[in-house]
């Protein structure tokens, strides 16, 4: 055998055994789209809210647990940060709001942060969004997100310039997933 070809094995083997290595397998009872924090949309100065949404498809099986966490992948610091989630609107708009919580002196950066929901939001079959609304002052990455491939409804984005919802790709013609995550117990 070439000596060529045993790093090739080599190099192959370490990359599919570290895949995982930076703690953040999300596991059978967390939703998310995300593959691990690769970056930040960088986002104008003002008001936007980047959010997940999960359809009831997706869901089925959770149905009777409750969403009783939500972890984030905070980058930079943003002047306001606050935890939304909403129940089933349109395919492209939230629902009613059913929980918001003020996270901005709880965020640590360039980690992920793990925050309660309490009591819990119960899991109904029904489609649940799962929000970070932001506002910067300045043009900054705060929120983090992967490198794709994108996964639909991994990358919804309100904006408070246009006042709408519309996906990343849309926006920005890039492919990624919010690091948005929900931990259902």
């Amino acid at each position: 055998m070439k000596i060529s070809h045993l790093f090739f094995i080599l190099g192959i083997a370490l990359f599919t055994a570290c895949k995982d290595d930076d703690g953040t397998d999300p596991g059978s009872n967390v939703l998310s789209y995300d593959n691990g924090n690769v970056s930040g949309p960088l986002l104008d100065a003002g008001e936007h809210e980047l959010a997940v949404r999960f359809p009831a498809s997706l869901l089925s099986e959770h149905v009777g647990k409750k969403l009783t966490e939500v972890q984030v992948f905070v980058g930079n610091l943003p002047q306001t940060c606050l935890i939304k989630i909403y129940g089933e609107g349109s395919a492209n708009t939230p629902g009613p709001k059913l929980y918001e919580g003020n996270v901005t002196n709880a965020l640590t950066t360039l980690e992920w942060n793990n925050f309660q929901i309490a009591p819990g939001i119960e899991i109904t079959g029904e489609v649940l969004w799962i929000g970070v609304y932001v506002e910067h002052a300045q043009q900054q990455q705060s929120i983090g997100c992967d490198s794709g491939p994108r996964q639909n409804d991994g990358d919804w984005l309100f904006s408070g310039s246009d006042l709408s919802w519309k996906t990343y790709l849309e926006r920005t013609n890039e492919a990624v997933n919010w690091n948005i995550r929900g931990v259902v117990e």
